[in-house]
């Protein structure tokens, strides 16, 4: 995924979200925040919910019935509630000539409608401020 961004980066900064069945401590997702390198290499990519996030973020949890039989299955832990949507957009150093300043970072599909769940998973909504970086 990396490598595909390096091949096709544009000024714009990259914003790459989704599901990466990995908790912010993993280290798939440390490699995306720079916090820790893999195979010689490093990126860095901010995490729209460590920026501007409120609370824990949970988006796959035992709270939603569409995920409790799964979870259940698979994790067999009763209370289980695990960060693992995201929302990154690429730092400064790679997109020197535009900016990217994420506003908010909130979940989305977390409260039923009409008594439907949309999904198994919440969704990571992130609101972001583009412009162009400040001429030196």
């Amino acid at each position: 995924m990396t490598d595909l961004d390096a091949r096709h980066r544009q000024p714009l900064p990259t914003v790459i979200a989704g599901d990466f069945n990995a908790t912010p401590d993993a280290a798939s997702i440390r490699y995306l925040t720079g916090l820790q390198s893999l195979g010689g290499r490093s990126v860095k990519y901010h995490d729209a919910w460590e920026v501007a996030g409120e609370g824990q973020g949970y988006t796959w949890s035992v709270d939603n019935p569409n995920a409790q039989s799964e979870i259940g299955g698979i994790v067999r832990q009763p209370r289980h509630r695990r960060r693992v949507d995201y929302a990154f957009v690429g730092s400064w150093d790679a997109h020197p000539k535009a900016s990217c300043e994420v506003q908010a970072a909130s979940l989305a599909f977390d409260l039923p409608v009409d008594g439907i769940w949309p999904s198994d998973h919440f969704g990571v909504v992130a609101d972001l401020e583009i412009s162009a970086a400040p001429s030196a």
